[in-house]
């Protein structure tokens, strides 16, 4: 298998289409469990299309570009999940087949092939919701151009040029998919700083590059008259950090570790090879900060998950595919690297389908469970409090309130005037049918808002049904 894909032919790219596929199709179709995430990322996008504005009447974390694309898929498909995974399949592929030019077109390991590909491939299936449609997939993809730019910016013997805006540009356009990818402007900087004779006025480029695109996002959420909570809820809530528990971290280790040990073994591996020249080594370790910098996007990142330790995939990539590239003999090699495929595609099993135990335990609670709404309200406009949104699943959400981290700041906090006045224009603009109250916020709600009280009658307990 090994040497097969060290085999440098176009013809390699078919290949790594049938290999994906290969991967990929045995859970498309609805087999993967659906996330939370995934459900509320689905509603937003559908709440676009109803006529909703993102931020101003929806409340979500969820970056504006990212946003963008899943109101287009969800206007071609509704809550099909097929056109999410398949667009999501094409982003790696295309991913992969960037990051293989990006390794061959700087020489940044001895062999040129496709090899560096078909790991990214691999190790986008350490986990199934790491080969889901999420904003850092997409955001990923400009994280790799800027990358790019960068190399070609150390590896230009004329110097550095203007082009370097590109690596601002490009990360900022990534940010606006997923915010916390912001870190690298500062692994960009400072590559530029430490491995070229980069001037202030070239690092103001970076910096204006970065700008450029959140120019463009914040001049339209203040023209629509929502700049406010675009800021608060996509940029202020990213910096509102949780402790991550060990239930989460040690899923994801479960997920990651095997790569992170083959891919250490390989920077060693790899640093003690005499054969690179000073750009090549000087790659190397502009690659080893961009490792550092995913570990750091993602430290910052809600909802851990591996999905969302998905930037360190070409750090880890790059070095596993140059540990087996090196690796002397034939039997050994083959072997080492067979062993490496089977357990990374028995990881993403255990979590899809668990053979040992009861799979990953942070996974599980992150799936959408099986709806228990009543016949009498599937379909219905609905309201639900607190973080299990699984009955969305079956009903269609009323009012902006889909994300309970951010929600539950108004609909706690009643007494406070300007969450009164949000929670009465969320309720004029768009009222539920039936509000499910699981976090029973809603008794105060109606004592501070007696219009909202004469609307609503209390079926059962923490059920109101709208007159």
């Amino acid at each position: 298998m090994l040497t097969f894909l060290r085999v440098n032919s176009f013809f390699q790219i078919i290949t790594l289409f049938v290999i994906l596929l290969l991967l990929k199709l045995p859970f498309s179709g609805g087999n993967l469990p659906l996330l939370l995430t995934d459900l509320e990322w689905i509603l937003v996008g559908e709440k676009i299309n109803n006529g909703h504005l993102l931020y101003g009447d929806i409340n979500t974390t969820l970056g504006p570009l990212s946003a963008l694309v899943f109101q287009i898929l969800n206007y071609w498909s509704e809550r099909n999940q097929l056109p999410f995974e398949l667009t999501a399949y094409l982003l790696i592929f295309v991913q992969a087949l960037y990051f293989n030019h990006l390794c061959n077109a700087r020489n940044a390991l001895l062999e040129k092939n496709y090899f560096p590909a078909f790991v990214y491939i691999l190790l986008m299936n350490v986990s199934f919701d790491v080969g889901k449609l999420s904003p850092i997939l997409m955001g990923i993809t400009f994280v790799l151009i800027a990358f790019n730019v960068l190399l070609r910016q150390i590896e230009n013997r004329m110097g550095v040029s203007d082009d370097v805006f590109e690596v601002g540009l490009f990360i900022g356009i990534a940010s606006l998919f997923h915010f916390p990818l912001f870190v690298f402007l500062v692994w960009g900087i400072i590559s530029l700083i430490f491995y070229t004779g980069v001037n202030i006025r070239q690092l103001f480029l970076v910096v204006l590059g970065y700008i450029l695109p959140w120019f463009f996002a914040i001049l339209y959420f203040y023209y629509t008259d929502s700049f406010t909570q675009f800021y608060d809820q996509f940029v202020l809530s990213t910096f509102s950090f949780k402790l991550f528990n060990l239930k989460d971290i040690g899923g994801i280790l479960i997920s990651y570790i095997l790569a992170f040990i083959v891919s250490l073994i390989g920077i060693f591996k790899i640093l003690r090879i005499n054969r690179y020249n000073s750009f090549q080594n000087r790659t190397h370790q502009i690659i080893i900060f961009y490792g550092f910098f995913g570990i750091g996007s993602f430290l910052i990142t809600k909802n851990p998950a591996p999905f969302q330790l998905m930037a360190v995939i070409p750090f880890l990539a790059f070095f596993i595919a140059g540990y087996f590239q090196h690796l002397k003999g034939t039997f050994i090699p083959e072997l080492l690297f067979t062993l490496f495929v089977f357990s990374i595609i028995l990881i993403e099993f255990q979590g899809v389908k668990p053979i040992i135990g009861s799979g990953y335990e942070h996974l599980t609670n992150l799936q959408v469970k099986k709806s228990d709404l009543k016949e009498e309200f599937k379909g219905k406009k609905i309201l639900i409090t607190g973080n299990r949104i699984d009955n969305y699943v079956e009903a269609k959400p009323a009012t902006g309130y889909i994300n309970w981290d951010l929600a539950k700041i108004d609909l706690e906090n009643p007494n406070n005037y300007e969450s009164a006045v949000n929670i009465y224009k969320n309720f004029k603009k768009d009222p539920p049918e039936v509000i499910l109250d699981n976090q029973k916020v809603f008794k105060p709600i109606f004592e501070r808002l007696p219009s909202l009280k004469e609307a609503y009658i209390l079926k059962e307990e923490n059920v109101y049904i709208k007159k």
